[in-house]
């Protein structure tokens, strides 16, 4: 303990120690073997219940001995008397183990198993107890969740006792999270819930900026906001159409013109189908309700495809904690977490200079926050893409050099691009699968992308031309190229250990260019 006088002991008191410990040990081990022979022998009575209940007090972790009870358990068809026994062995295996997930785990396995009436109401009374005693025990946090659901208790009540351990301390990530989950489960994304949320969790971060609970939760609620457009493009390409959407389509929602039957998909975001000439039709759409969610014109492409559905309520209150955050910002220019949430509501309201401003503070929390930087370089990626297609209204030809890019997003929107050029960019932990979108391209070029190997390259079956120059390929992943049939040409260099030998058997008309 601090602040405490430490005592030396004698040789004599040390070696007594040591005695009395080796004692208690050999006690437990006869104990814990005296168990084990009950259970080989079969045996599922009452002593046998017994014989585990004092190596179960020491330690409530001893998960085998806990099977064992249940076993007896279902064995005895047990009393009440012997049920509320077992309960109250649980409970005082979790006075000395609060976080006893075994402990809680068998509580719970004695009500729904064994228990004829469990008391649901009481178990969220003990809850609360132990909650009361550490607020972020999370094991306990987890029970609660599962006997609130029981006792029926209402979300508001639930709610409330969060907001009660949330004000005891701001840093209870467990009670953070389980109020996301409560409002998830209640279906609550009105704007008013919104709206409080952001107030609540402003006064918490900005009463600890350092302290990162708040902001994974305002995080969290920025998150919930959703896309204002489903459809990116519509567009015929060889007698079918394509519907490129930004995000997943619902499985009860559904897709309404050129009749609304034989919609195949490559995926839940690229739908298509087989028609013939058409002129200027509009593709609908539909949720649940039947109600148009989105519609769009064929070969049509939108470019405001990544703002969101933010009313002008929420946009003052989400305004307002964007200019909290800079004059937060300017007292504490490292408070990483104020930083982040800077960045990603900068992104979702999309002011002026926003793009500029976000990769800026990106840059910076690169620096302040080394731990974390891949996630900041993949981030930085996304932002850049997006803004790229933001910008384009068109995509055969896209050029992404030099972009700083680590990661792939939003490779299904290129579905139509021919010509890609990736070049320049930090490729090298990045999953080549995600190009399985890049159907009709044809020429491809990854110079300089830090490539190791092409594990996992897709069979592209239209590209005719790939840059691989200025990497470091220099293993059997070249036979990936195989799959590509059409494949004429592959540019390397001096820099790898292919031979020609190995793209011969690649390309059928040799066209190596070696620059």
């Amino acid at each position: 303990m601090h602040n405490r006088l430490k005592v030396r002991t004698t040789e004599a008191q040390k070696a007594a120690a040591d005695r009395e410990k080796e004692k208690k040990l050999q006690l437990y081990r006869k104990s814990l073997k005296n168990v084990f022979e009950h259970r080989s022998h079969g045996d599922h009575d009452d002593l046998a219940l017994k014989s585990s209940e004092g190596l179960l007090r020491s330690n409530p972790d001893i998960v085998t001995l806990w099977n064992y009870r249940k076993e007896i358990l279902l064995r005895l068809n047990p009393s009440k008397e012997m049920i509320e026994e077992e309960l109250y062995l649980t409970e005082k295996c979790l006075q000395v183990n609060p976080k006893s997930y075994s402990a809680w785990y068998h509580r719970n396995w004695v009500l729904e198993n064994v228990d004829p009436n469990p008391d649901w109401n009481k178990e969220l009374l003990l809850c609360t107890k132990y909650l009361k005693m550490d607020e972020r025990n999370f094991h306990c946090w987890d029970y609660r969740q599962i006997v609130a659901l029981k006792c029926q208790e209402p979300h508001e009540n639930e709610l409330k006792f969060t907001l009660e351990m949330i004000e005891s301390n701001f840093s209870n990530y467990s009670a953070w999270h389980y109020r996301s989950k409560l409002f998830s489960a209640a279906g609550k994304d009105e704007e008013s819930t919104k709206i409080s949320e952001l107030s609540l969790v402003e006064s918490a971060a900005f009463t600890d900026p350092f302290d990162q609970s708040a902001w994974i939760y305002q995080r969290w609620l920025i998150g919930k906001l959703e896309p204002s457009k489903y459809i990116y493009n519509a567009s015929i390409i060889e007698s079918k159409i394509y519907l490129i959407l930004n995000r997943n389509l619902p499985n009860n929602y559904k897709i309404i013109g050129l009749d609304n039957n034989n919609w195949e998909h490559f995926d839940s975001k690229i739908w298509f189908k087989e028609v013939d000439c058409v002129d200027n039709i509009e593709i609908k759409i539909i949720n649940e309700l039947n109600q148009v969610e989105d519609k769009i014109l064929i070969n049509n492409i939108r470019q405001d495809i990544f703002n969101f559905i933010i009313s002008e309520q929420l946009q003052l209150v989400m305004k307002a904690q964007l200019d909290s955050l800079q004059q937060l910002l300017e007292m504490e220019p490292e408070s990483k977490w104020a930083l982040l949430t800077y960045v990603l509501l900068l992104y979702t309201l999309k002011p002026k200079n926003y793009f500029e401003k976000c990769i800026e503070n990106l840059k910076l929390l690169k620096v302040i926050d080394t731990l974390r930087k891949n996630y900041y370089n993949d981030l930085e990626s996304r932002y850049r893409i997006e803004n790229w297609i933001a910008n384009n209204n068109s995509t055969e030809f896209v050029t992404l050099k030099g972009y700083g890019l680590t990661a792939f997003y939003h490779m299904h929107m290129f579905l139509f691009s021919k010509h890609i050029d990736l070049s320049d960019n930090d490729l090298s932990k990045s999953n080549l699968n995600h190009f399985k979108y890049l159907t009709m391209c044809k020429h491809l070029s990854l110079k300089n992308c830090q490539l190791v190997n092409l594990n996992n390259f897709p069979a592209l079956q239209n590209l005719e031309i790939i840059d691989l120059r200025e990497n470091q390929i220099q293993d059997t992943s070249w036979e990936e190229l195989k799959k590509c049939k059409l494949l004429k040409s592959i540019l390397v260099d001096n820099k790898q250990t292919v031979t020609e030998k190995i793209l011969q058997g690649i390309i059928q008309s040799i066209n190596i260019n070696d620059e």
